[in-house]
């Protein structure tokens, strides 16, 4: 064993944490530099041990509390926005394709006549029955979409 591969573990023969193998007992019998080391690191260990650990300063606590807090607060922020593109993109999607559902019936065209207007109603009525599925699928999506960014939004204080 060499003095660079005892290096590492010198502070946690120090301490007793580490167990040196029957190699590196030989290596710190046979050299000075490594010896001396060990008796340093102990040193320092027993000093620590018998030194009592200072008292945090006034509201340091609080302080890094309030840090913590503000780091969540910063994470959560970019979920949320995240979230919320998300589910601003799903809307636009469902608007998108009333509009094109709207466009294809022919309802995007203005009529003054009542009796026109009736007349589109009962044509609406049988084209959009074929697409009542496609119709019910994105209302439910919608619905489902919303109610996700009610449950994401709501206070969750627990």
């Amino acid at each position: 064993m060499r003095c660079e591969e005892l290096e590492p573990i010198i502070e946690g023969l120090a301490d007793g944490t580490a167990d040196p193998g029957a190699e590196a007992r030989a290596h710190l019998a046979g050299c000075a530099l490594c010896t001396r080391r060990g008796s340093q690191a102990r040193a320092i260990h027993e000093l620590l041990v018998r030194r009592e650990a200072p008292a945090p300063p006034p509201g340091f606590t609080a302080g890094v509390m309030a840090r913590v807090q503000r780091q969540r607060w910063r994470a959560e922020r970019a979920v949320d926005l995240g979230f919320n593109l998300a589910v601003a993109a799903g809307v636009l999607l469902i608007v998108a394709g009333g509009v094109g559902l709207a466009w294809s019936l022919g309802l995007l065209r203005i009529q003054a006549n009542l009796a026109v207007l009736l007349e589109a109603g009962a044509r609406l009525g049988g084209r959009v029955a074929p697409q009542a599925q496609t119709i019910g699928v994105a209302g439910l999506l919608l619905t489902m979409a919303l109610g996700l960014w009610w449950w994401a939004e709501a206070d969750s204080s627990f």
